[in-house]
């Protein structure tokens, strides 16, 4: 994925497309909800055309995020609000990694089974909560951009967030990537397939994951066994796909959306559908040329570097053979969510490369 603050503005094809000059012009409106330990790094890449509203319900939190990052983008509001379905008082978990608090208590069960040890409760706290819909329609000081990429991590109520979202969901929202659950590690907490269903009949196709988390009883060495262990959780990414599939869910864009939309494909690593997005949307001419351009640059992956690191690999495993099956594994997992190669014919020589 693309790396470092203001990364994509840096580069000049992109600073004069189409989409570089609306966003410098009018900056992406980004919502990270769940920010505790600072705002999420997909958007820093855009970082000066890119306007920040996160939330957090501990204040003290609040307080030092925005003294560490206010600098760092067009502008930045941080609340520390607890986001719901709907207002009212809810009791809100505390463990022993604050990462893991929630409204919802833990899931024992889960929990004891597969020795999730960071869900030790240490108290709980009554909180007022809102819904987005409510913040952003109804505090006329905030961007009215906000809300074109929303990121969720909020430990089990992504569903009941999303549900008190529906508005922004409609009117303004490009792309979504949330921690989506395939086991309840909270009880009574909405999991992956509740999610997507939901999002799906609003127009957001489902299109992967940033990363993948899995869990097994550690009955396994992983030194010297192996074997498959359960999905335990995902950062899921949703676009706003307006390409036709055969389905009545999909959406018209703006020309501001299909921007955005491109940018966004961008940030998550989404290139082939980035390209594709802005030949069907609105590049043309010299702009097409521009695109594919900005699109093959960064995408570019030097075969000398995977060699090079292949070479590293191989050289850690000489040195520490009985480690061979950790480090073969860090290295596929390093790159498990590039292409699928599958479609591409076993190389036999030089000659079947292009």
């Amino acid at each position: 994925m693309l790396k470092g603050l203001n990364y994509l503005l840096s580069d000049t094809l992109f600073k004069e497309s189409a989409v570089g000059k609306e966003l410098l012009e009018k900056p992406l409106g980004f919502i990270d909800i769940g920010a505790r330990g600072g705002v999420h790094s997909l958007v820093e890449p855009l970082a000066d055309c890119t306007a920040v509203l996160a939330f957090e319900p501990d204040e003290d939190e609040c307080a030092r995020l925005l003294k560490k990052q206010k600098a760092k983008y067009a502008a930045i509001e941080i609340l520390p609000v607890a986001l719901a379905d709907k207002e009212g008082e809810k009791i809100l978990y505390k463990y022993a990694s604050p990462v893991n608090n929630s409204l919802r208590p833990e899931n024992t069960y889960a929990i004891n089974r597969y020795k999730i040890n960071t869900f030790q409760r240490i108290g709980t706290i009554p909180i007022q909560t809102t819904t987005l819909d409510k913040v952003l329609f109804e505090k006329t000081s905030l961007l009215d951009t906000y809300g074109e990429f929303i990121k969720l991590d909020t430990q089990g109520t992504e569903w009941e967030i999303l549900q008190g979202a529906q508005r922004v969901l409609e009117e303004r929202t490009l792309a979504i990537i949330l921690e989506a659950d395939f086991f309840p590690y909270y009880e009574g907490q909405k999991l992956f397939s509740d999610v997507e269903i939901f999002l799906r009949k609003r127009g957001f196709f489902f299109y992967g994951f940033m990363e993948m988390h899995y869990r097994s009883c550690k009955s396994l060495d992983k030194l010297f066994e192996n074997g498959r262990e359960r999905t335990f959780w995902g950062d899921a990414v949703f676009f706003k796909d307006p390409i036709p599939m055969g389905t009545s869910t999909s959406k018209t864009l703006t020309k501001r959306g299909a921007y955005v939309l491109f940018a966004l494909a961008l940030l998550t690593g989404y290139y082939d559908f980035a390209l594709e997005l802005a030949l069907k949307e609105w590049a043309k001419g010299e702009e097409s040329i521009r695109i594919a351009n900005l699109v093959h640059g960064l995408s570019y992956l030097d075969p000398r570097e995977t060699y090079t690191e292949l070479l590293s690999l191989v050289e850690r495993v000489k040195a520490n053979p009985e480690t061979a099956n950790i480090e073969v594994g860090r290295f596929v997992d390093n790159r498990r969510h590039i292409n699928d190669y599958d479609d591409i014919p076993i190389l036999e020589s030089k000659e079947n490369i292009r």
